[in-house]
């Protein structure tokens, strides 16, 4: 089996890859937009000696019964809750605004814990593409919101099969915030 852990380059296209995949589901593409509707998602990504390696995650998608800014109050609070902080935001509605383009809400999260990351970061620095998690607040054509995120532990898996135990926590965090953001 490949070592991911040899190919920065091939997990920057990785890391790059599940972004433009949540991107495009956020801004009306294709993703699920069920209550607690998850698609698995398979990619082979090649890195430029040719090597190649498969990675399989899950893009679960909740809705929320909220609005918009109350399921973004809702995933602060669940962050808190479980031991982790905010680390970046980012307006991705504001942002496409300048190109004409008009979104009722999309709003990533970047959330992690400093103590968790710096025992990741201790194995190695190539966590950095998984690390800190990534959530999406967005709203579909109707206004309802709805909360996006890759499953962690095969990402972590795939830098490291020694962060799998790590991946699983993260996994399972990912998993109570976004069921304390449904209702």
């Amino acid at each position: 089996m490949l070592a991911l852990r040899r190919f920065p380059k091939l997990l920057g296209v990785i890391s790059t890859t599940a972004v433009l995949a949540l991107g495009a589901s956020a801004c009306g593409g294709t993703g699920s937009e069920g209550n607690g509707q998850q698609d698995q998602s398979e990619r082979t990504v090649t890195d430029s000696d040719g090597n190649s390696s498969t990675t399989k995650t899950t893009l679960t998608t909740v809705t929320s019964e909220q609005s918009f800014d109350e399921t973004v109050s809702s995933l602060k609070r669940a962050v808190s809750d479980n031991g982790m902080m905010v680390l970046g935001e980012v307006n991705q509605a504001g942002a496409l605004r300048a190109t004409g383009l008009q979104l009722d809400g999309a709003h990533s999260f970047f959330v992690g814990n400093p103590s968790a990351g710096k025992k990741f970061f201790g194995k190695t620095a190539e966590i950095g593409s998984v690390v800190p998690m990534r959530f999406h607040v967005w709203a579909g054509d109707d206004g309802t919101a709805h909360v996006s995120y890759f499953d962690p532990k095969p990402l972590f898996t795939a830098v490291d099969p020694q962060l799998s135990q790590g991946g699983q926590k993260m996994s399972t965090a990912a998993s109570e915030i976004s069921d304390a953001v449904r209702e």
